[in-house]
């Protein structure tokens, strides 16, 4: 029996220290949440490495909006993951695509060798493939280790057939992440609907 995990999405020091001591497994750290998260600062991710004990996986993305990236903005994306690794990042959550809507290989396999041993997420740019189910070995090929995704749909619950395919086919290659929309009042039906034992949530308090 594979025990459950659950990584929340933070943007400041209170949350990530809240998201600790209210049982999260990892931390995905990101500026922004409002454009869907960003880049963080490296004076944020080294305070919460002072002050939490679980792992801190960095958002590496320097712009809302459509996941097709400039030579340019590649370039500061590479140096972000860069500083983010010496400056204690224990992973990285990272997506691209080429303008035709595919991931975008070149780009994902420098970001790699970047990232060196770290653990790296492909994000939900995954959603946003016309063929998920196909993508699964390329991401396993350029060494990716979890695909964070809600099947394609607006929510990990809506998406539940979707990720309970791609949770059958990854097996033990990668990791399959439900997100979007996961919530305690949904996350027992959406665990044993998929199989999947990783979830993702921002665990946020109206």
């Amino acid at each position: 029996m594979v025990d459950t995990l659950l990584e929340v999405c933070v943007d400041s020091v209170a949350s990530a220290e809240a998201a600790a001591e209210g049982g999260a497994a990892r931390i995905e750290l990101c500026s922004a949440l409002s454009e869907g998260g960003l880049t963080p600062t490296l004076g944020l991710l080294k305070t919460i490495k002072k002050r939490v004990r679980i792992p801190v996986f960095c958002m590496v993305r320097p712009r809302g909006g459509p996941m097709v990236y400039s030579s340019a903005e590649e370039e500061v994306m590479l140096s972000d993951a860069r500083d983010l690794k010496y400056a204690g990042a224990d992973g990285l959550v990272f997506g691209a695509l080429t303008s035709q809507g595919n991931i975008h290989i070149e780009f994902c396999k420098s970001f790699r060798e970047v990232a060196g041993d770290m653990p790296c997420t492909f994000h939900r740019a995954f959603d946003l493939l016309d063929e998920p189910l196909l993508a699964l070995d390329t991401l396993i090929e350029l060494g990716f280790t979890r695909i964070l995704t809600s099947g394609g749909a607006v929510s990990a619950i809506a998406g539940t057939s979707t990720l309970f395919e791609l949770h059958k086919i990854a097996g033990s290659r990668i990791i399959i992440m439900a997100g979007a929309g996961v919530r305690s009042s949904n996350v027992a039906a959406l665990l044993a609907k998929t199989g999947v034992f990783e979830c993702h949530a921002s665990a946020r308090v109206k």
